[in-house]
């Protein structure tokens, strides 16, 4: 008889053992697939460990009876190799989650299907080593220029390149069509995965172009990961295990002794924090910004009353010479503009008393929006409501809606001024969430673009993700202020990387109207960094943030109001307690905030009442802990309920 210490594919919590032990009458070896009974449900496991029950004098004799006996043994072959261990084990160690989900993310979705089977291969070994990653800065449009050297045309290497989302694929694959790449997203069939899967493996396929799935195909010559933009947001994943790709394509490429190249737009304040201990190496081959830029001062313009549309008129001055700078004029007549939002216009309010339109099942100020008529929607839980022409305070009908205009009524504002023969009359589109709800949307959108011809876009940051492959004429940020609101710690860091991200349609024009950053865009036009950066790191060594200490995003939620407040008190209570008793106050930081809580809708969106009982409140807590502490040994207190993220995207 022998024990099976075996790691079940199911969401354990993370601080209970993650290993289980159960009993079989064979031996079998590390990868092999069973069915296991947990809490009483079948459950697909992976052996990590056989031996036999006769030579462990050290157990108990009884301990055989607390043993349950597997299920059924589902593949007595090694299905699982090293190399995914470790990586699912690196995953649950570095971002502390549980080790089965680990696992499940690393293998490929036809895993155990019977029209998909797995030959039982033992792929790199290689312990992991230390190895300089480099980033290149470059501008988007010469991506493809830095990566074509590295490739050879001939031999069995292999490179691949991620990229944040399926936006990006048609630039690189257009590109790099000689090489004949494959191409892998989560969109990918079950057929085609298991296809690319196995030229991966057999080395048929030189070039992988995709999403983050990528990282985890069987490479046996990798010889290079190059991560495109790798500030992008969507590089973090929303659910668990809540890993950066960028740092997760770092530890492939050590684990195979390939050379790791970021290629980025901007550096970003950790990155140049590293490159100051030569952590990394930078070849910074970013050309000049090639637009005549125009900074309009909002202040000046609101002091002398022009300051009543979304477009001061000077930037309607250019917007309209653009228009008529068409192809045979040697321009593309193309204009962007980036809306600050989606929506028709910010939070209502009223001016008599101040009280503000909240949702009534989220409990959050609800935005402007323009149908058939204007009507008031939640961002949260898609909530809506018809436009109130009176406060129900005070019943005033002085409401306002405060902020920059959304992208609906800077559409509203140019198809006036067309009307009354301010400006040619030419195709007018909108790119946000409300108009692209899905990716076929957006496609047919992105083909109207690139079509010849003069036209106005009007987008929000769903808009960056094409830089690669789109050209305007002009682009103009109609307030660049609203693009740097957040309370969040990267806010001035994002900032800095969407106006890279819109240099990267090389415009010949740039207008940018703005009441506070008048000197940002000539620093970033010349890429004068140096300062920016030294008094954003010296912001954040004050205040304690990234690169100086490492954050953990604790999340709690349920249904009751009480319950949430109880079990937020008693969380931050053992935590304190736990930093005591582990000695360790000095480098751990509990931030006791005000708490924000959200009542939640169900998960399809439906509307429904606070009385049912059906919303959900959320309590985060966000704790600093110094870079040289192990996580683990803080938050194996954590209690089992609360969702646990290490390097949050945002602290909001």
């Amino acid at each position: 008889m022998y024990v099976l210490e075996v790691l079940p594919l199911a969401v354990l919590p993370p601080q209970v053992p993650q290993i289980l032990s159960y009993y079989h009458d064979s031996n079998l070896p590390k990868g092999a697939m069973v069915e296991v009974p947990l809490n009483n449900r079948p459950v697909t496991a992976t052996v990590i460990e056989s031996y036999n029950l006769d030579e462990q004098k050290i157990l108990v004799k009884k301990s055989l009876f607390q043993l349950k006996k597997i299920s059924g043994v589902l593949s007595a072959e090694p299905a699982i190799a090293e190399w995914q261990f470790k990586i699912a084990l690196w995953l649950a160690h570095r971002y502390m989650a549980p080790l089965g989900l680990c696992m499940k993310t690393v293998l490929p979705p036809f895993f155990l299907k019977t029209r998909y089977p797995i030959e039982s291969v033992n792929l790199f070994t290689n312990p992991a080593f230390s190895v300089l990653p480099s980033w290149i800065i470059s501008r988007a449009q010469d991506s493809a220029g830095h990566i074509k050297p590295l490739l050879k045309p001939e031999g069995a290497e292999q490179t691949v390149i991620i990229v944040p989302d399926g936006s990006y694929l048609p630039y690189f694959q257009s590109e790099f069509k000689d090489f004949k790449p494959v191409v892998l997203t989560s969109a990918t069939n079950n057929k085609d995965y298991y296809q690319i899967w196995k030229e991966v493996a057999s080395q048929r396929t030189r070039l992988i172009i995709g999403t983050r799935q990528a990282l985890f195909l069987p490479f046996t010559n990798l010889k290079r990961v190059i991560v495109i933009d790798p500030l992008h947001e969507f590089y973090k994943s929303d659910m668990s295990p809540k890993y950066w790709t960028p740092e997760l394509a770092e530890m492939v490429a050590m684990n195979h002794n390939a050379r790791f190249t970021l290629l980025s737009p901007l550096l970003g304040v950790e990155a140049y924090e590293k490159s100051l201990r030569t952590e990394i190496g930078v070849s910074d081959a970013m050309k000049l910004w090639p637009a005549k830029i125009s900074v309009i001062d909002l202040d000046a313009e609101f002091k002398q009353g022009y300051f009543v549309s979304a477009l001061t008129p000077e930037a309607r001055n250019i917007l309209c010479e653009t228009l008529k700078n068409k192809p045979a004029r040697g321009g593309s007549g193309k204009v962007l503009i980036v809306s600050a939002r989606r929506g028709y216009g910010g939070i209502l309010l009223c001016q008599r008393c101040g009280f503000s339109f909240k949702c009534p099942n989220c409990d959050l100020p609800m935005r402007v929006h323009q149908g058939t008529a204007l009507a008031l929607l939640c961002h949260h839980c898609k909530h809506t409501q018809p436009y109130p022409y009176a406060c129900p305070n005070c019943h005033s009908a002085q409401i306002k809606a405060t902020g920059p205009a959304g992208g609906q009524k800077i559409y509203e504002e140019l198809q006036k001024m067309m009307t009354f023969g301010q400006l040619d009359r030419v195709p007018v589109l909108l790119l946000d969430a409300d108009v692209a709800q899905n990716q076929t949307e957006e496609d047919e959108i992105m083909n109207e673009v690139r079509k010849n011809g003069p036209h106005i876009l009007i987008a929000t940051q769903k808009i960056f993700s094409y830089s690669y492959d789109l050209n305007f004429d002009t682009v103009i940020i109609p307030q660049l202020d609203a693009l740097a609101v957040g309370s969040d710690f990267q806010t001035t860091e994002r900032l800095w990387y969407h106006l890279e991200k819109l240099a990267d349609f090389e415009p010949k024009r740039m207008v940018v109207q703005t009441f506070n950053q008048k000197n940002l865009v000539s620093n970033l036009a010349h890429h004068d960094y140096s300062p920016l950066y030294e008094l954003e790191l010296s912001a954040r060594k004050s205040f304690w943030y990234p690169p100086f200490c490492r954050l953990i995003k604790l999340t709690y939620t349920h249904s009751d109001y009480r319950k949430v407040i109880a079990a937020a008190r008693a969380a931050i209570e053992k935590l304190k307690m736990a930093s005591i008793h582990i000695k360790a106050q000095d480098k751990i930081k509990i931030t006791e905030t005000s708490p924000l809580f959200l009542q939640k809708t169900r998960p399809n969106g439906r509307n429904h009442s606070v009385g049912r009982g059906t919303g959900r409140f959320t309590y985060t807590i966000i704790v600093k802990i110094a870079p040289d502490f192990a996580p683990r040994d803080l938050l194996r207190y954590v209690p089992a309920q609360w969702l646990i993220d290490l390097d949050p995207r945002t602290t909001t």
